[in-house]
């Protein structure tokens, strides 16, 4: 919509580059189109964005000559994505017509709020990558004064640190202390040809070992909380499958969080990110109950001087797999840096490879291998809107975003002045408002608290304000994991078309009662469509995807029928038995797997 008193034209300037080429695509560019592919053309994460600082005094034609400066300078912003022979290419074109949205408006207060609509207008039509450039410019002018530019990016153009970068650069050319006249950076098919060297597919192969050992043993969820059944009513499938979900964001905003990095840090030797890592994977372990805590982390990847002006996609996910039987909250925050550093280390890879080691292993182990814990820490690009200081309260900033689905996304936005810390969960049923907000203040607490002192871990419970999460016993610690049996046959009767009940074995009698590790064992009457273990594990993976405290069993044992009690096992066991198994025997090795 155009505001009162706008006008609003498109200007199209030629820009030439150095080169034209076409090549494979990046590791960082074949992650970001797999997953770019699987979301809605109006999903928020299908574009980055960014609100360029201005000089007082930028004419119109000098912001439009550092816009096209930009496009000259990085190839990334004059490609295009195609299907070749061999896989998708990049094509960087030598001239393109590169269009800036003008929008004459009088400069004025609330200039927040102006770049917030512009990015608004920009985000409007999605970016096709195999026409259009993977860039769209906007700029407010009064009279030929340039009070407002603003950028969306496609994330195969630019990732969170690559936007940045171009931030910087256009406001150093309008500066004067940056020109056409600089060093070529390194280019995104400079880097393809770099990653297929016998060193960097060692490399990769590595990661895909490492992801692999911590995979095996994640839990099934980060926050196993219990199962709140949803009516029809309210949105429940009428096979009681699982209802839309239902994004919520809390945006956590505390000065005296952080006041207490400045001494954490001056008293460890870590980074302000690494304590606030390890203070919410204190609060996430002691009120989830389980000792490891496994965050998907999206990687930089600028290590080496070549990628610290770099323009592409080179980020992709770290997996930090933390262990929290540590004695004592510093003890914590140095095994959060350890574990942040391998998880870096490891975060170049295949993403189709990767694909093939978490479904294989989620068909081993009986567990969708899903993003539903991550921490984003952009404090260290944070944009250069954000909002000042206003008060030295701590308050929570709450809204409804769209688009997202992880269970738990944590985005680390600011360390200084004031501690923003941002929970997005994509099904505020499951993690309701109090749940968030327990996590976010508990997490400012142990930060507050550790300031003064080195806290046992022990009693971050205590010093947080939480309390683990009760659990009778329809819950079962297996595989590393907090399991609900109810869920369990609720999935199976979903996922199979006869009678089925599950039950917990352990092989130790004396730990029957305790809710420590055993196996799940399916009792199920065969038919048609299941005839055997193999296809079973299959029906019971494929209904997974709606519970978070669910497993597919270790075991299957199939029956010509159901006995009249399915919830007795032993009657279960005295009927003749057609076929049993675990059912992964059937899934294809996966090649090179690590």
């Amino acid at each position: 919509m155009t505001a009162p008193s706008e006008t609003v034209r498109t200007i199209h300037l030629r820009v030439d580059g150095p080169r034209a080429a076409q090549g494979p695509l990046t590791l960082g560019q074949a992650n970001a189109l797999q997953w770019i592919s699987a979301l809605t053309d109006d999903h928020f994460l299908s574009l980055d964005q960014w609100v360029f600082t201005v000089p007082a005094g930028t004419t119109l034609d000098r912001a439009c000559t550092a816009l096209a400066g930009l496009v000259r300078r990085y190839e990334s912003l004059r490609t295009t994505y195609h299907h070749g022979p061999d896989g998708p290419v990049q094509r960087v074109a030598r001239s393109v017509e590169l269009p800036i949205e003008i929008h004459e408006r009088p400069a004025g207060p609330g200039g927040a709020a102006l770049a917030r609509e512009l990015i608004g207008r920009l985000r409007e039509r999605p970016i096709d990558l195999s026409t259009d450039l993977p860039l769209r410019f906007a700029v407010a002018v009064d009279g030929d004064l340039v009070h407002a530019a603003v950028a969306v990016y496609s994330h195969m153009a630019a990732d969170y640190g690559s936007i940045a970068v171009l931030g910087k650069r256009f406001t150093a050319l309008l500066a004067g202390t940056a020109s056409d006249r600089d060093e070529p950076p390194h280019q995104p098919l400079d880097r393809a040809a770099r990653e297929r060297s016998p060193q960097s597919r060692r490399q990769a192969e590595a990661a895909l070992r490492y992801w692999s050992a911590i995979l095996r043993r994640r839990p099934r969820c980060v926050l196993p909380r219990p199962v709140v059944p949803v009516a029809p009513a309210d949105g429940a499938g009428p096979d009681g499958s699982a209802p839309a979900l239902a994004p919520r964001s809390a945006e956590l905003h505390s000065p005296r969080a952080a006041a207490a990095l400045d001494r954490i840090t001056a008293r460890i030797g870590a980074s302000r990110s690494m304590a606030v890592l390890a203070a919410l994977a204190a609060v996430l372990a002691t009120r989830s109950g389980q000792r490891h805590v496994v965050l998907y982390s999206p990687a930089a990847n600028r290590l080496g001087a070549r990628l610290r002006e770099y323009v592409s996609t080179v980020s992709q996910d770290g997996l930090i797999g933390l262990d929290v039987s540590q004695p004592d909250y510093d003890a914590l925050v140095r095994h959060a840096g350890t574990a942040l550093l391998r998880a870096n280390r490891n975060s170049v890879f295949d993403a189709e490879a990767l694909q093939r080691v978490h479904d294989r292993i989620a068909h081993e182990r009986g567990l969708p291998m899903i993003r539903d814990g991550v921490f984003n820490n952009i404090s260290g690009n944070a944009p250069p809107d954000l909002p000042t200081i206003a008060t030295a309260e701590t308050f929570i900033d709450w809204w409804t975003p769209a688009g997202f689905d992880n269970l738990l996304l944590f985005h680390l936005v600011r360390t200084e002045q004031s501690l923003i810390l941002e929970l997005i969960t994509g099904d505020n049923r499951y993690v309701p408002d109090a749940e968030m907000e327990g996590l976010l203040l508990g997490t400012e607490r142990v930060l507050a608290a550790a300031a003064t002192d080195n806290i046992p871990l022990a009693q971050i419970g205590e010093v947080a304000g939480i309390t683990p999460i009760a659990r009778d016993g329809d819950w079962h610690h297996i595989d590393h994991s907090w399991i609900q049996l109810g869920e369990v046959n609720r999935m199976l009767r979903l996922a199979l078309p006869g009678h089925a009940q599950a039950f917990v074995v352990h092989p130790d009698p004396r730990h029957e009662n305790d809710g420590g590790d055993g196996t799940i064992v399916a009792h199920l009457a065969a038919s048609d469509e299941i005839g055997g273990p193999a296809q079973a594990h299959l029906a019971c993976l494929r209904r997974l995807a709606g519970s978070y405290t669910a497993m597919a069993p270790h075991r299957y044992v199939l029956h010509a029928d159901a006995p009249a009690d399915p919830t007795d096992p032993h009657a279960w066991r005295d009927l003749p038995v057609l076929a049993e198994g675990d059912g992964r025997a059937t899934h294809a090795e996966t090649e090179g797997q690590p």
